[in-house]
């Protein structure tokens, strides 16, 4: 079933804006990627983030962060990237380091060898995990599970490295 609203990037984004949790927010948007309008992927990311009235820097690194990604979804999934995310706007000045520890240097120059390339070149720093696919993971667990794999530990390993044979580590 699809719900009346297809929760797009643009659509998180204002969201976020709002005063929506980003995590909440881009939650929603991962559910119609992944899930319900995996389908319709092209059209999920092809709307321009649309500017608030009063840009904060809050606001900024949320819009670069979305617009990242989409271009890393898009990459993923094979989807066309739309023109949109290339645009200068959606790189910050500043390093951003969305992570725990971020001023420890050996816990930056950790999550700079793993930040996604669309993330790291808008200078937005992160876990390359964020959009781990609970949709592919449940179908792999399952499939272990088909090939007679019971140990809950060996079921998470398989599905790990499928996910690391398809998408990388």
């Amino acid at each position: 079933m699809v719900p009346g609203t297809i929760e797009t990037m643009a659509w998180a984004y204002n969201e976020i804006c709002a005063g929506e949790d980003p995590w909440t927010a881009l939650g929603n948007f991962t559910n119609a990627w992944y899930g319900y309008a995996k389908d319709i992927r092209t059209t999920l990311v092809s709307e321009p983030l649309v500017k608030p009235e009063q840009e904060t820097e809050y606001t900024h690194r949320w819009a670069a962060f979305c617009a990242a990604s989409a271009e890393f979804l898009c990459t993923r999934y094979e989807v066309p990237c739309p023109d949109w995310v290339h645009d200068p706007y959606y790189t910050l000045e500043t390093p951003w380091w969305y992570t725990r520890q971020a001023h420890n240097p050996a816990m930056q120059a950790y999550i700079s060898q793993m930040t996604p390339a669309p993330f790291a070149r808008r200078n937005i720093f992160c876990s390359n995990r964020l959009f781990q696919n609970k949709y592919e993971m449940y179908e792999w667990t399952q499939e272990a599970r088909a090939k007679g794999i019971t140990n809950p530990g060996e079921i998470w390993h398989y599905a790990r490295q499928k996910e690391i044979s398809i998408h990388g580590a």
